[in-house]
């Protein structure tokens, strides 16, 4: 008896599953109000007395028409699922004056020298997209402990690590997609350095 196509089809009906489960889970840490929605005005939720920033995430997405305004009339013909991305997945500086970016001389360079040879997005190449490219396509996840944050994007990129334990970032660190990620809470503000990312060919 061959079970094996039996296997495979009941693992595709499985996986094909996995990103709807507790759609409808009504999370009882979440605050309130009387209507039953939830509260946006409620304190923030904390971690040792820092926010905690565990949940699920969503970047702002871009209306078409501003897409349109920028890119031109053609833009829907050529991306169309405006409701995955935002407008920082086409730059990362879209509403940042040329003059003040904060890049480095060398990073503006190699960023003009890709866009213009079309080689300015990994994914095209069926790699991971990376920072900040990994939270700014679909949603993420980011779950918080007390001494690292973990970063889960929807887009099936690798999860990013954040230690917020006190260390430094490693002088000669080991190449990887997500880079490595040291944080620092300035006052409610997390602030993240990064290193390590993986350049591809």
């Amino acid at each position: 008896m061959r079970t094996t196509p039996i296997v495979a089809v009941l693992i595709t009906v499985a996986l094909s599953c996995v990103e709807a489960q507790f759609v409808n889970y009504r999370d009882p840490a979440i605050p309130r109000s009387r209507d039953g929605r939830p509260n946006l005005s409620a304190p923030t939720p904390r971690i040792n007395g820092k926010p905690d920033l565990s949940g699920l995430w969503q970047a702002e997405r871009t209306p078409v028409s501003e897409f349109v305004r920028v890119l031109g009339p053609e833009m829907p013909k050529i991306q169309p699922d405006f409701n995955d991305i935002t407008k920082h997945v086409a730059n990362v500086f879209w509403d940042v004056n040329p003059a003040e970016q904060p890049l480095r001389p060398e990073a503006a360079a190699l960023t003009e020298e890709r866009q213009k040879s079309g080689r300015d997005f990994q994914s095209a190449y069926c790699l991971p997209g990376s920072i900040p490219a990994a939270i700014l396509v679909l949603e993420f996840k980011m779950i918080q402990a007390t001494r690292e944050i973990v970063v889960i994007p929807g887009s099936g990129d690798p999860p990013r690590q954040i230690y917020i334990d006190g260390r430094s970032l490693p002088k000669d660190p080991e190449p990887s997609w997500m880079g490595t990620s040291v944080g620092r809470w300035q006052g409610d503000t997390l602030v993240v350095e990064t290193t390590g990312f993986n350049e591809r060919a």
